[in-house]
């Protein structure tokens, strides 16, 4: 039977940050009542873990109370977020630790103003490795790295800095020119394929000994990994296609003329996702 294991859902896309390699879209975000239908759906459904993300998920005002409600209905369903970090204080970081199993922070360069030229902020860096001291050894953590022309000598090094932490992951994207700023400025951030393999090659001889796991997202994996859930309720297939919306229609029926036996997630053993934190 087809079934979706795990779905990344745009609580949001509203964002603190401006990204030139964006590709999210302007919608407007749901109530509270009607993401607990959502949630309800994907639970029934079998959902084993969703990733909040954007946008910058922390700015949907009920995210905490939505997490809330899902782990009240199926405390054993994965909750991940994935968040650029700047809204990150004490009490935010103590209801992320209460309510999630991993937390994902992005993190581009070893330099303060790429991440300033790109649209992050001269902020992004600091408040990362903040983030990283606040959380080390708390939740499970995973880093982000988008691959563009212009950060790619500098991203072996990033590994660096994350290896200073208890980092279980780092996935490394090649830049997506899909939609939105994204498409827009694709001819000065896209990479040729022996640019990315080249990358790839760097980062696995600097890595050669890590526990870090070390995944690389190319634009074949873009279309065998994600199931997404956009603000109002849209779920998109693995090609980009919208399917159907969650809210009105049941998940089944979304996907009942998909086969999902290639998809990715499918083949994830999702157990072997330990929690760091005591509960």
């Amino acid at each position: 039977m087809n079934k979706i294991y795990s779905v990344c859902w745009n609580i949001t896309e509203k964002c603190n940050e401006f990204c030139e390699f964006c590709y999210r879209t302007i919608i407007d975000d749901l109530s509270l009542d009607k993401n607990k239908k959502i949630a309800d759906k994907l639970i029934e459904h079998g959902v084993e873990k969703i990733t909040f993300a954007g946008g910058e998920p922390l700015l949907y005002k009920e995210l905490f109370d939505l997490a809330k409600y899902i782990k009240s209905q199926n405390p054993n369903i994965l909750l991940s977020i994935t968040t650029n970090g700047l809204l990150i204080n004490d009490q935010i970081a103590t209801l992320i630790l209460d309510y999630f199993d991993w937390i994902t922070f992005d993190l581009e360069s070893t330099s303060i103003e790429y991440h300033k030229k790109v649209g992050r902020g001269e902020r992004h860096l600091p408040k990362t490795l903040e983030n990283l001291n606040q959380f080390n050894g708390k939740i499970n953590i995973k880093i982000n790295t988008v691959a563009t022309k212009q950060n790619i000598n500098d991203i072996p090094f990033i590994f660096n800095l994350i290896q200073m932490y208890n980092v279980q992951r780092w996935k490394i994207f090649r830049y997506y020119p899909i939609t939105y700023k994204a498409q827009d400025n694709e001819d000065y951030f896209s990479i040729t394929d022996e640019e990315y393999e080249e990358l790839k090659r760097k980062i696995l001889q600097v890595t050669v000994d890590t526990q870090i796991q070390i995944d690389f997202n190319d634009y074949e994996e873009f279309k065998t990994t994600y199931f997404s859930i956009f603000p109002n309720g849209t779920l998109k297939d693995n090609s980009g296609n919208v399917t159907c919306n969650i809210l009105s229609d049941s998940i089944d029926d979304c996907i009942k003329s998909l086969d999902l036996s290639h998809h990715i997630v499918r083949k994830r053993a999702f157990e072997k996702f330990t929690h760091i934190k005591q509960k």
